[in-house]
């Protein structure tokens, strides 16, 4: 059985958190939950993501050293990131696109597309958010942090030159945490967010 949590509990369960029990994380829960970042769409099928799975105690430990956790923790703060029991990188290849579009099914006048828009990145947030509610659906929780955040992490796990690691993904129990400060800002209206047919008309779905 694939999934314990209806789906829109899920998307309505899903937030990001920042602190976590000390209980591991199934070996199988953990499966489903990176075959569902696998499972996330890929222009042309190309499938340039790639996750490296870590549940070493002193790996774990060592990214969030390189993340600076003390001075987070300093602050008053959860040590989130060395206290969440499995930390999933998702990385992504621009050059599987590249290669992908190269190929004769996908040339347009014999040449490759000129991708006004960067669809590895797109594709890599596809995989991120599958793994952030395949966590809650397994009952667990999520974070991420942004590899901006954590300088050496390529050469801390060896991560190849073409991947470009986007950040960790921190997968546990949920442990009392607090509330995001950027969630005072509330939710914008729907009228401001979601139009029907053209811009101008307003959607209002009955439900």
């Amino acid at each position: 059985m694939i999934g314990t949590v209806n789906f829109k509990d899920v998307i309505a369960k899903r937030r990001m958190v920042r602190n976590y029990t000390d209980e591991s994380v199934d070996a199988d829960s953990l499966a489903r939950i990176v075959w569902a970042g696998r499972k996330a769409p890929s222009a042309g099928f190309s499938q340039g993501q790639a996750f490296v799975v870590i549940t070493s105690q002193a790996t774990r430990s060592a990214i969030a050293e390189l993340a600076g956790e003390a001075e987070y923790v300093a602050d008053g703060l959860d040590p989130w990131i060395s206290r969440a029991p499995v930390h999933v990188i998702v990385c992504v290849s621009e050059s599987a696109y590249h290669r992908r579009y190269n190929e004769a099914d996908k040339l347009h006048d014999g040449k490759e597309t000129d991708w006004p828009i960067p669809y590895w990145w797109v594709d890599a947030g596809a995989s991120l958010q599958n793994l952030l509610l395949a966590a809650v659906d397994e009952g667990l929780a999520a974070g991420f942090l942004g590899l901006h955040a954590i300088p050496g992490i390529r050469e801390l796990l060896g991560i190849p030159a073409e991947y470009e690691p986007i950040g960790v993904v921190t997968i546990g129990r949920p442990a009392p945490d607090g509330r995001s400060r950027s969630l005072n800002r509330g939710w914008r209206e729907e009228s401001h967010v979601v139009h029907l047919e053209r811009w101008s008309d307003d959607w209002a779905p009955d439900f």
